[in-house]
This record gives structure tokens, sequence and C-alpha cells, in this order.
């Protein structure tokens, strides 16, 4: 084969291979990679339940249609007893609800509360169906069922996770309770790879999907009814897009207020196990409930974002509720898992409805309910200390409707709207367009701020780099950005300093940060500081000794706004004179030069560097020799005799 065959070959090759398309991402799974905060939820009333929801702010919801009216007995299963095929009108009225949750861009979680042979109690004369860990049958069709399912709902993009099957407990039928784990691993290994096993049916109940829709998430529920303890039995699923979940409702006969009584309260009287006696507790005692969970994911290398507290809560008139929801919270929050409380108005339940606040509904209430008036007539939900608690979780990521309103530029309007977004892509995309606009957009740098705070790093990134298009505008940031130039993430902190920069003396407030700035382990950090100082000018003076340091740096892009800086601050600088001088034989032209003027700003009391200014003269750059003469003539023109 001839030379130039084989070179058309090579190119053609290398055409196929930078033409080809790179794999998608999986937008999805995508959706987990930074800590989501929903809530559970039946949505009878989709449009404008969740119009609700987004108001709120909401980002997902893990939705629960086991009270929806079926068109056989069972809600998309038809009949439990045996499932076929999914009734048709079932599955329009949910794709009616998925729409409705697309329209007002709230993520779903699909969850099934009942699967063939697994009734839900509810439905099922309050008696656990237990057909479903006994017979194999059910558990082909309860396969079926999810395979036909995610078959048709794999494309839709509200849809964010697949949740088979809630609150699992095979073993509940041979006598194992909650928090009666005597004798399970025995019964575990009787009873490994049977329809008994819910590790067997996890892995069977993933390939199943998998055979029809290889991206969506799905979210696997672990023994004992989710409870925390239950980790300790589940196995972990070979597949990149499986996150596991647990429920809170911990201790449970302080949840339940039909069982409370009013006899605990958090903190300082929660119940003692097997016994009346009470205890006061603290947040590691939440900490110590969930520990199997920290344990499971650290054995199975599962990162944060791939663990899911899918229920938590209590009864919202239980003493202590607030203190106990806040600290469930804060610990949830602390380990960086999502969570999605339970629930967000309910359609007839009352008694996790936390817009209704601590009070009672009283006997007019239930009279009425007797009279066949429906739960949602006869409540009114309002604003509260208990729904508080939820409700400023959510509006961190919520942009105000009526600031937004007031904006006039209907394209800044829409890039502010989108900061709002659910979605960290469209928020980073929104933030790089208002960089594009820069000073067009101005009206954004409120809501740029808020972005500051974003949990995902590469929007806090693109907040930065757009307010630092706004110059001098941009001065309300500076508490924020101060904040934000100590960022773990250096490409956050880059842009943050840049922003100081571009407003300029206003940004006086965050010198101190500043001056830690300049032993940044990124030299692209120390960089932007050094400019910052400078462009803040002779009140950056309390930066002089560290300015003197990062004249030495290992960066000559470094060393030369180091030297600018001092130059800005000015006769101050007097004790970087000798270090000035040295870098007047900088092997970099531009580090020279910026010495030089350096001194010069200093004047007269420079005059030690005169001899090293005079040898400046020859430089080989002019440009030095410029510098060189001028700051020459400032240091000997106001020399003192």
């Amino acid at each position: 084969m001839s030379t130039r065959v084989v070179s058309r070959l090579l190119i053609i090759l290398l055409v196929i291979l930078f033409s080809s398309k790179a794999p998608a991402a999986n937008e999805k799974l995508a959706f987990w990679d930074v800590q989501r905060k929903g809530a559970n939820g039946d949505a009878m009333n989709p449009d404008a339940w969740f119009k609700a929801a987004a108001d709120v702010g909401i980002e997902f919801i893990r939705l629960a249609p086991v009270t929806w009216e079926s068109q056989g007995r069972d809600f998309l299963l038809g009949n439990a007893d045996n499932f076929t095929v999914i009734p048709d009108r079932d599955y329009a009225k949910l794709k009616n609800a998925l729409d409705a949750a697309h329209r007002h861009k709230v993520k779903i979680v699909l969850t099934m509360f009942s699967l063939p042979g697994a009734r839900n109690r509810q439905f099922n004369d309050y008696k656990f169906d237990y057909r479903l860990w006994t017979d194999e049958k059910y558990q082909e069709q309860a396969l079926a069922f999810w395979k036909e399912l995610a078959g048709r709902l794999k494309d839709h993009p509200a849809i964010v996770g697949y949740n088979p099957l809630n609150e699992p407990h095979p073993a509940r039928k041979d006598g194992f309770e909650d928090g009666n784990e005597k004798g399970f691993e025995q019964w575990l290994t009787q009873h490994k790879d049977t329809a008994a096993d819910l590790n067997r049916f996890n892995r069977r109940m993933v390939k199943a999907i998998r055979s029809v829709d290889a991206e969506t998430p799905i979210i696997l529920n672990c023994w004992f009814h989710s409870a925390p303890d239950g980790f300790r039995y589940l196995d972990s699923v070979d597949d990149n897009a499986v996150l596991y979940a647990f429920h809170f409702y911990e201790p449970w006969v302080f949840a339940t207020y039909r069982v409370n009584k009013e006899r605990f309260s958090y903190p300082d009287k929660m119940p003692v196990a097997g016994s009346d006696a009470t205890e006061p507790w603290t947040r590691t005692d939440i900490r110590q409930r969930i520990q199997p969970v920290i344990d499971w994911a650290k054995r199975f290398d599962v990162p944060a974002s791939r663990i899911v507290a899918e229920e938590l809560g209590c009864d919202r008139r239980v003493l202590g509720a607030k203190a106990y929801l806040e600290d469930l919270i804060a610990t949830f929050n602390e380990q960086h898992w999502h969570w999605a409380f339970y629930s967000f108005r309910s359609s007839d339940w009352d008694g996790l409805d936390y817009e209704l606040g601590t009070e009672k509904l009283g006997w007019k209430y239930w009279q009425e309910r007797e009279k066949g008036i429906a739960h949602e007539a006869l409540i009114k939900r309002h604003d509260n200390p208990l729904w508080d608690v939820f409700k400023q979780e959510f509006t961190s990521k919520k942009i105000s409707a009526s600031k937004v309103n007031s904006i006039t530029n209907p394209k800044v309007r829409e890039l502010i709207e989108a900061l709002g977004s659910n979605e960290w892509r469209q928020r980073e995309e929104a933030a790089n367009n208002i960089w594009a606009m820069g000073i067009e957009a101005k009206a954004a740098i409120p809501f740029l701020i808020e972005r500051l705070e974003d949990e995902e790093w590469h929007i806090r990134k693109a907040a930065a780099s757009a307010l630092s298009r706004m110059g001098p505008e941009a001065s309300p940031a500076v508490p924020s950005l101060t904040k934000a130039i100590t960022d773990e993430e250096w490409q956050v902190r880059r842009p943050a300093a840049e922003a100081l920069a571009a407003i300029g003396p206003a940004s006086e407030p965050a010198i101190s940060n500043l001056i830690i700035a300049l032993d940044d382990e990124e030299w692209h950090v120390r960089k932007v500081a050094a400019q910052a100082l400078a462009a803040i000018g002779p009140a950056s003076n309390p930066a002089v000794p560290k300015l003197n340091e990062a004249l030495n740096d290992e960066e000559w892009q470094v060393r030369r706004p180091a030297a600018e800086a001092l130059a800005a601050i000015g006769p101050a600088s007097k004790p970087a004179v000798s270090t000035l001088v040295e870098l007047l034989r900088d092997e970099e032209w531009q580090v020279r030069k910026a010495a030089a003027q350096a001194l010069g700003a200093i004047g007269p009391d420079a005059v030690k560097s005169i001899s090293a200014l005079k040898e400046a003269l020859d430089d080989s750059e002019e440009q030095v020799c410029d510098a060189a003469a001028e700051a020459l003539k400032k240091i000997t023109n106001r020399a003192r005799p």
C-alpha cells in the first residue's frame, strides 16, 4: 500500500473520529448531582397543585398516585390481584399530571405504594399484603408492570426517578416488627434468593427497568419499611444511576400524634425505647439514628448525592415539632443528602400538612366532614413558624416574582427568571448570558448576588463572573463577593476577586480576605487578589507586608500585579523598596516595569533605589527604560537634601 493511500486513510479516520458525537450526558442523573430538596404529595388537582409547589420553590415531588381514582380497582395496576396491562385511562391521567409538573418546572420521582400482590393496606382492609414476597407469580407481574411503565415514561421531561415500591418489609410476615431485628440475619440467610429477598427483588427490578430505560435513575428503598436500620441488610446494585432511600419519623411514638398524646416533646422529653421514661435529645441523637446509613454508604463507597431521605416529618401537633424538623433538616443538610418532607398539601389528611400550623382542626371540622364536605373546603393554609421551617429551605433558589416583574428590559427579565430555574445548567446559562450583556443587564445584580450562595459551584462561578462585568455598579455585592473569595472552589474565588477589582475602591471591606487570598494555592487567584488590592488603592496599605512577599511569587503573573498594587498604595509601600529593587532584574520585562513604577509611586522614600533605576535606563525593553526614568524623576525631584 502506498504512502499516499495510507495518508488518505488516516485522514478519513480522523474525520470520522472528530465528527462523531460524544455520548450524550445523562441529564436525569445529573439532576441529582447536587443536593435536592423536595416533598411528597398526591397532586389530586395537578395544575393548581404543581403551581403551588413551584411557587414555594420545591425542586421535586415524590408523587404517590395511590389514592387516584382508577379505571380498575388499583390505579395503574388495574387489579393488584392479577396485573395484565396498565389501563389506558389511568396512564392518561398520570401523563396529564406529569405534563402539569413539567409546565411548572417541578421534577417528579414516581413511587408506587401498591404492586401486584402487594396492595397498599389502606385499600386492603388495613391488612398487610405479603403475596409479592411469597409467590413468584406476583414478582413477575411487578417486574412486567414497571417494565411497561418505564418504557412509556422514559422520555418524559418531568421524570427524574422511579421508586418501584414504597417501604418494603418482606420479613414482617414472620414477626419482624419495626425495631425487632433479633434473628433477622438468620432469616435473611434462609430466604436469600427467594421471593422474600428484597435484595434479589431490587436487582431484578433494576434489570427489568434497564431493559427499556437505560438512564432514568431508580430509587431503591431499604429493609424494615425503609427505616435507617434497614440499611444494615441492604445490598448495593451494580448500576450507576441508582439512588438509595430511607424514611425518618423517629422515634415513631413521638412523631405520631395519636400515639404520643402529648406525653413526649422535643428535645426535652423524648421517649426511651421499651419504657415510659423520657430523656433529653440533641441533634447528636438524630445523627445516631442515621448512622447505619452513613456506615453503609462508606462501606459501599456510595456518594452523598446518591442517598435520599425520601420521607421525613412528624405530626404538626406534637410538642416541639418545629425544633425537631429544624434539627432533622440541618442533619440531612450536613450530610448533603437529598430529602423530601411528608407531605405537601395532602388532599385528605391534615396531620403532616405544615401550612396548617400547630392548631387542631376542631370538632366542627369533623362534623362537616361527616356531612360530606371535602377536606380542602374546610381548611385554611397560612404562613406560620412551622411551615417556615420548610419554606426557608426552598426560597433560597426562588426569585421574587414582584422584583422580576419590575424589570423593564424583557431579555434581562427572562434571564433573571432563568436564574431561579430548578435546573442548575439553566441557571448557569442565564448567568453566562448576563455576563455577555455586561452593564446593560445591571438590573440583574441583586439576583446574581443571590446566586453567589448557589449550592452548585458552576453557578457561583458564573454569577461572580457576571458581576465582574458590572464595574462599580456591583458595589452592593461586596459583602457576598468578600465571602466568595474564600469559596472551596478556586474557580469561584478567581472571578469573585475579579469582580472586587472591577468595583474598585468600594471593595475596601474585602481587604482582609484579599490579603488571605494572596496565599491561595492557585496562582490565578493570587493574581486577581493582587489586582483587586491595586484597584482599591491607598486603602490597601494593610496588605503591604503580604504584597512584599508576593513579589517573590514563583509566577511572574502574580509578581507583576503585586508590584502594581504597591504602586497604587503609594508611599505607604516603603517597606517593599528592597524587594522592588531586586525585581528590577526580573526575567520578565513586565515585572521590571511594574517594579520601577512602584518605586516611583513611593517617591522620595525610595531613594535607595536610585542606583538600580539608573541601571534600568539601559534595559532592553523601552517601556522599562521609560518607567525607570519616570521613577527617577519622581524620587529625585522630591528627594530631601
